[in-house]
């Protein structure tokens, strides 16, 4: 039986997981671990991936992984070597709503890009996320069906991530 007393191992217990949320913080995608649905559709060497499914199966975190691993270009080894890229990145972000964008998209994202990898961060009025600006030159524009659709037209964009269906 360990002679710690109960509130030090709770101490130890608090201060472990501290350096875990930090350890994620910094660098999230070492800790992702796929699901079924999500492995098959990275492992995919298809040009256009869908996924479609229930709600909490994994889209939305499939998405955001995604992109992390397009921007950093930091793919693990089952990663489709079809699908990877070799230099910087514009990519894009779909939803349906700025709302969705605040409290699902970003935070997602955020959750896995590497922490001091985003040079700057883009807001529209509102405060709403608009655009990304890696260091390495990568940029992630985010659009809505809310927003006019001629914002849509014209760009080329290497990497598209739609969140939910969109009207056009």
């Amino acid at each position: 039986m360990d002679s710690r007393s109960e509130k030090d191992m709770l101490l130890e217990l608090e201060q472990l997981e501290a350096v875990e949320t930090s350890r994620r913080k910094a660098n999230g995608l070492s800790y992702y671990i796929p699901n079924k649905h999500q492995l098959k559709a990275h492992q995919s060497n298809a040009r256009m991936v869908l996924v479609c499914g229930a709600n909490r199966i994994g889209k939305s975190t499939l998405g955001a992984v995604e992109l992390a691993f397009h921007l950093t270009r930091k793919y693990p080894d089952w990663w489709s070597k079809k699908r990877r890229f070799y230099r910087p990145i514009k990519a894009i972000v779909v939803c349906d709503a700025m709302q969705k964008i605040e409290k699902v998209i970003e935070p997602k994202i955020m959750e896995y890009i590497p922490q001091g990898y985003v040079k700057d961060v883009g807001r529209i009025t509102g405060g709403y996320l608009n655009r990304l600006e890696c260091k390495d030159g990568s940029t992630v524009d985010f659009l809505t069906s809310e927003q006019d659709q001629m914002r849509f037209e014209g760009a080329d964009w290497d990497f598209y991530w739609g969140d939910e269906p969109q009207r056009k």
